[in-house]
């Protein structure tokens, strides 16, 4: 072998290790892409199961056991005592109503995975005019905003997402 086929044959390795280091690296970025995705749909199902069961509750506690209709929202639960009525009230199969969730955390394993996900409840009252703000006052629109996130394992890296999705309940009474 000549040297000019010496320095072809270097250069020609060259680049076919630079083509490979760039294949494996794009390959290890996808992959973490992948996983993230995957995450987070996982935690979309989560969310949106939460969300279906709060809206398969009463409205407020009164509305829970009582099917009069309401004609004054200062008969509703008072905005600092929302969240679960009572120590008996631990569990998301135990709410009765949808101001429940107000506080709560929760922690589920993904059985396939091993993966956690937390998510976190808010319920407020909210203006009818505008639902994107809190009310202090009693009304009859409650908002409730879930978080959800992948805490185990940790990130590695890159910080994890965290899903935020909001479901608007309102106050009505069919006669």
């Amino acid at each position: 072998m000549s040297t000019n086929q010496t320095m072809l044959t270097i250069g020609a390795f060259t680049i076919l290790l630079t083509i490979l280091q760039n294949f494996y690296g794009l390959l290890g970025t996808t992959g973490g892409d992948i996983t993230n995705a995957q995450d987070m749909i996982l935690a979309t199902t989560l969310a949106t199961s939460y969300l279906e069961s709060a809206q398969g509750l009463a409205f407020d506690e009164i509305t829970d056991t009582t099917n009069l209709a309401l004609s004054s929202p200062a008969t509703l639960t008072s905005p600092s005592q929302l969240g679960p009525e009572g120590a008996q009230e631990d569990s998301i199969q135990k709410f009765n109503d949808f101001d429940d969730f107000d506080g709560f955390a929760i922690e589920r394993e993904s059985g396939a995975t091993g993966r956690r996900f937390r998510t976190t409840f808010s319920v407020n009252y909210v203006d009818p005019a505008n639902v994107n703000t809190a009310s202090a006052a009693r009304t009859f629109v409650k908002r409730i905003d879930v978080k959800s996130w992948r805490s185990y394992p940790p990130p590695t890296g890159t910080a994890l997402d965290t899903l935020r999705m909001s479901l608007v309940m309102g106050y009505f009474h069919f006669d």
